[in-house]
């Protein structure tokens, strides 16, 4: 039933050759070069690489880099595999992009049940359509989304990680959701045949159980109550910033000058944790995209626990929209509590409006990046209200040096986004 698929795509000879190198040239003589140059010859290459990896070192299949096309599988499966921080993704965007025609996936094994199935996410695409129609923005329609619509996007990572990532599909914790486990043995096969070994060599180290996911109950549709909280911050920011700049030594260097330069590692030495109440699945990945960082989301079936909604203002603005928009959540609600006892599935009834909490950390580094991007004005509007409270909490906590941070027009001095400028730039004294 399952139409999507996980493609690795051509890059050469996948990597085989520069593993084999680095396998060399930590117990040969001579260059880097020499060690490269010692290879070609692929059985020979990839029964060194295998000898290599057997006794445990693991670094050498670092060097091989893949980049793999998940195509037309759900937006569900997006959001499981984005998580992974150790790997480059590029995703089909559904602020610009209408989906109305995107489709969706069909899970397996649904017997009788397929046809209401499809008789109900034919609903909620209609209303997106309708939203749509009726003028609310794209970003915002798409609220009403489920997580079974298809999404295609594109992942860069090396052997190592990728793995990981497919024994976590085929094997490992992500295996309980059926979708998962079917893209997860495609990829195990197509890397086995273009890098032989790596999927075997990392498989002591993993986990071979798998935890079921746990039954919840699905609750009635509500509109959030959303906020940023300020969990953890230096006791003294000023002492430990000072102590990173005499290390570096740059100790005579103004905050100013540091937030605006090109390398201010002082700042990586600053760590604060938020919790970010109430936000939307859909605005969850905007979060996850952000690699420097520890990040902690709740599975997104768990969502419709609490089902609590965002409610964006081009529909709150629109008495025949908000009606359609708050009909749907509860038909939704409806819909997903005949598979509260199928958690596996129930993912696919999350509605990309639905929100949940999220818990994180980033240095100041960062966070002086995170905020550049969103608090401008250009920005999704619901992760840039976060930024902005995100920001006011920490000019709250530390005023000497956040006072420096904003969109990028007021940290730098002028506009990154050249004609897609608002036209506004901001200063860092507003």
């Amino acid at each position: 039933m399952f139409q999507g698929s996980v493609k690795i795509m051509p890059s050469g000879d996948g990597g085989v050759r520069a593993s084999a190198a680095a396998c060399r040239i930590s117990t040969s003589e001579g260059t880097a070069l020499d060690a490269f140059a010692k290879g070609g010859d692929r059985a020979k290459d990839l029964k060194l690489i295998g000898k290599v990896l057997s006794s445990g070192h693991h670094t050498v299949a670092e060097h091989a880099y893949f980049t793999v096309a998940f195509n037309n599988v759900s937006v569900l499966t997006e959001q499981l595999m984005i998580e992974h921080r150790l790997a480059a993704y590029t995703v089909k965007s559904r602020r610009y992009v209408d989906f109305s025609g995107a489709g969706y996936v069909v899970p397996e094994g649904l017997g009788e049940e397929e046809q209401a199935y499809r008789a109900h996410m034919d609903y909620l695409f209609g209303v997106y359509t309708r939203l749509v129609q009726m003028g609310v923005p794209i970003e915002d329609a798409r609220f009403v989304l489920p997580y079974c619509f298809r999404s295609n996007f594109i992942m860069s990572c090396d052997a190592r990680e990728l793995s990981c990532m497919a024994h976590e599909m085929a094997e490992g914790r992500l295996s309980v959701y059926p979708e998962m486990k079917y893209l997860g043995g495609m990829l195990s096969g197509q890397l086995e045949e273009v890098f032989p070994g790596a999927t075997k060599a990392f498989v002591k180290r993993r986990e071979e159980g798998t935890a079921p996911l746990s039954p919840i109950r699905v609750g009635e549709p509500a509109a959030a109550a959303q906020g940023v909280e300020l969990v953890f911050a230096p006791s003294d920011p000023d002492a430990l910033l000072g102590t990173a700049k005499a290390a570096s030594g740059r100790g005579n260097v103004p905050l100013r000058s540091l937030v605006r330069g090109d390398r201010p590692r002082e700042l990586e030495m600053l760590n604060y944790i938020f919790r970010v109440k109430g936000v939307s699945l859909a605005c969850v990945t905007h979060f996850t995209r952000h690699r420097i960082q520890s990040l902690i989301v709740p599975a997104p079936y768990t969502a419709l626990a609490e089902n609590t909604c965002v409610l964006p203002a081009s529909v709150k603005a629109n008495p025949e929209a908000l009606s359609l928009y708050t009909e749907a959540f509860a038909v939704n609600a409806a819909a997903a509590r005949a598979y509260a006892a199928r958690p596996e599935l129930l993912g696919y009834f999350a509605l990309a409006g639905c929100t949940v909490d999220i818990l994180f950390g980033m240095n100041a580094r960062e966070l002086l990046h995170f905020l550049r991007l969103r608090t401008c004005t250009r920005a999704q509007w619901e992760i840039r209200d976060a930024a902005n409270e995100m920001l006011s909490l920490l000019m709250e906590e530390y005023p000497a040096l956040f006072r420096y941070y904003g969109p990028s027009c007021a940290v730098l001095g002028y506009c990154p986004e050249g004609r897609l400028s608002c036209g506004k730039p901001r200063k860092t004294e507003e």
